[in-house]
């Protein structure tokens, strides 16, 4: 099953300053490119041990936290991926202690935004945290959401940006629309001059939330037919080139779980470190891997044959 907050969290990643320049263009022209620094601060991120049930679920979320350089001031954008379907004020809640966190830490200004995905909570999302008493306002604060199931897809079509062709699947997408707005992602996919890899990271994404139908597969080829000869002929390339990686992916997959049952029916179940360094290993040493197992008697016996293949 794909993981699609990680999906999520690596386009981000991927494309961050192209993110901030589709939301919210009039900060991303003031970002120095060369500034942007991704942070690793899990500890800050997720909840305290005492949290509530609620803020130990969001946990679970993807979030990102950058470091960037705007007009000469070092400031921070944290972008948190919130799925939950809670429909309190929790959440709010659970920003603000988060935000206050990173605030404490970093002393620097942060820009909190959250991003619904599609398949997120359908409420309106409030966008802030206030305490109020009858005499004065003790706390108003405020953050960006971003709802994407409530945006309009054709409102991106002419945005020349990668983090638009992703996203567009996840907007508000009608049914008889799926086809049409695959082919409009692949059709701005193909003319934004991107790296191999950041072509099929993005065409993936574009499949994991269009996965269509064989009637509107059908359709979608009727929309190429609509297009100039050259951009067919991208398209087409694309999607081979996407059929392609996903066979091979497909069967790395299923002989790396071929390779782990059998282990287990050897040696029992595998500690972390073994299991994360049996999945780091490439495809044909796995194939090896299946192939010299049949002599292993112990965890001792993996051990080694890995050792020697790393060595």
């Amino acid at each position: 099953m794909v993981d699609r907050d990680r999906l999520f969290k690596d386009l981000l990643k991927t494309f961050f300053l192209e993110f901030v320049d589709l939301f919210f263009p009039k900060i991303a022209v003031a970002i120095d490119p060369k500034s942007i620094r991704l942070l690793a601060d899990e500890e800050y991120l997720k909840p305290q041990e005492q949290a509530s049930e609620l803020q130990k679920e969001a946990a679970f979320c993807s979030e990102i936290l950058v470091q960037v350089r705007m007009r000469g001031q070092e400031s921070c954008f944290w972008v948190h991926l919130e799925n939950s379907s809670d429909t309190t004020i929790k959440l709010e809640r659970h920003i603000f202690h988060t935000f206050a966190r990173l605030d404490a830490k970093y002393n620097l200004p942060i820009y909190p935004i959250i991003l619904q995905p599609s398949d997120a909570s359908k409420r309106s999302e409030t966008n802030g945290y206030r305490v109020e008493f009858v005499d004065r306002k003790v706390l108003d604060f405020s953050f960006d959401a971003i709802q994407l199931h409530r945006l309009n897809w054709r409102d991106f079509l002419q945005r020349r940006n990668p983090v638009a062709a992703a996203l567009m699947p996840t907007m508000n997408v009608q049914t008889f629309d799926r086809p049409v707005v695959k082919a409009e992602c692949l059709r701005l996919l193909t003319n934004l001059r991107l790296e191999t890899q950041h072509v099929q990271f993005i065409s993936e994404f574009i499949e994991v939330f269009l996965d269509l139908t064989p009637a509107e597969e059908q359709v979608l080829q009727t929309e190429m037919e609509r297009m100039g000869l050259l951009e067919r002929e991208r398209i087409a390339n694309l999607l081979n080139s996407s059929t392609r990686e996903n066979q091979q992916q497909g069967a790395e997959r299923e002989a790396l779980t071929l390779v782990f049952r059998l282990l287990k029916r050897r040696i029992g179940d595998l500690n972390p470190n073994l299991e994360a360094h049996v999945r780091r290993l490439p495809v044909n040493q796995v194939e090896d891997l299946g192939e010299a197992l049949l002599d292993f008697r112990d965890e001792e016996d993996l051990k080694n044959w890995l050792q020697d293949k790393t060595s």
